[in-house]
């Protein structure tokens, strides 16, 4: 039995399934295909036992050219997700670099669209152990305008699931498996209406959301929860301590505790996917008051100098502009 990669669901917009199909072309098997040809064996290893790594990589379309969002650091954190899991895999940036480009020369978006390479085995072997695995690369695309409603504040809870921590599996690698537990986290949150779920360690502190990083404002402070031994090191978290120091501010690893949500001043959650989203609330707690009947007046000053710095990236008026952007012609 083949499993077709158009049954793959990518969720959008506070927890919605995407409507927008993958775009016709996917590279599979060392080559650039039309997408119903990129298929795997029910018995693969991978789709057994989640033995992936992948990336999302930010990709803005218009005006007769693509721009693609920090291509080069998001090669290195795959191939060292790679490394993490054992998985003996490795492309150079030069060939990753022009399988996007041939991708996008093939597809053609039009609009802003979501890059996905992954790393997996599709070998149908039925045990969890790497001997004998064969891992390759593929990489498909979708559009994707907002994973999050940029004009309307979220409402986050705490889940109950905690956040697994390095010596259970390797939090620095975007492994397939270990999304499952994002899966049960913001699973639980939608169950109770809410649009997301922040995550704590062993220890009760926050970690991060279900699938993004998470930056306080708490008594004037810029927060961030510890690296420690749990928290994925986001890219958007990186571009973002980088903008906050060009303005002379200073940001605090720290533990975090739930109280610490409940009254910080400003709280953003922050991703490839996400961009950078604000909180309106924590467990039905509004964020930047103390009165229960105080109505939420949209992104803090924090959320909006980020999403300023973000934006001159993408035009290309920023210093960081020429380092971060890979823009060509389609």
């Amino acid at each position: 039995m083949k499993q077709n990669v158009r049954t793959i669901i990518v969720r959008t917009l506070i927890g919605e399934p995407m409507s927008n199909q993958p775009y016709p072309y996917a590279y599979f098997n060392g080559k650039t295909v039309p997408l119903e040809q990129a298929n795997i064996s029910i018995a693969s290893n991978s789709l057994q036992y989640g033995t992936t790594c992948f990336g999302g990589i930010r990709g803005y379309a218009g005006q007769g050219t693509v721009k693609i969002f920090r291509p080069h650091d998001h090669h290195e954190r795959l191939m060292a997700a790679s490394k993490m899991l054992g998985m003996k895999f490795y492309q150079p940036y030069d060939e990753f670099e022009q399988i996007i480009r041939e991708l996008i020369h093939k597809n053609k978006p039009t609009s802003d669209f979501y890059l996905r390479p992954f790393i997996f085995s599709p070998t149908p072997q039925l045990a969890p152990k790497p001997n004998g695995l064969k891992f390759e690369l593929g990489v498909y695309c979708v559009p994707l305008a907002h994973y999050f409603n940029p004009d309307k504040g979220m409402r986050l809870m705490v889940s109950s699931w905690r956040k697994f921590s390095d010596s259970a599996m390797p939090t620095k690698a975007k492994a397939g498996g270990c999304y499952v537990n994002s899966f049960l986290a913001s699973g639980e949150a939608q169950r109770h209406g809410y649009d997301e779920a922040l995550l704590m360690d062993h220890e009760g502190y926050i970690v991060e959301a279900s699938v993004a990083n998470v930056l306080m404002v708490h008594r004037g402070r810029l927060l961030m929860p510890n690296v420690g031994s749990s928290q994925l090191e986001g890219l958007t978290m990186r571009t973002a301590i980088e903008f906050l120091k060009e303005e002379g501010h200073t940001v605090h690893f720290e533990k975090i505790d739930r109280s610490m949500l409940y009254s910080c001043e400003e709280l953003i959650v922050m991703g490839t996917a996400a961009h950078f989203s604000f909180a309106e609330s924590v467990d039905d707690r509004l964020i930047g008051s103390h009165d229960p009947h105080h109505k939420h007046s949209g992104p803090g000053a924090i959320c909006q100098l980020l999403r300023r710095k973000f934006k001159a990236v993408i035009d290309g008026t920023h210093r960081k502009s020429t380092e971060w952007m890979l823009e060509f012609s389609p």
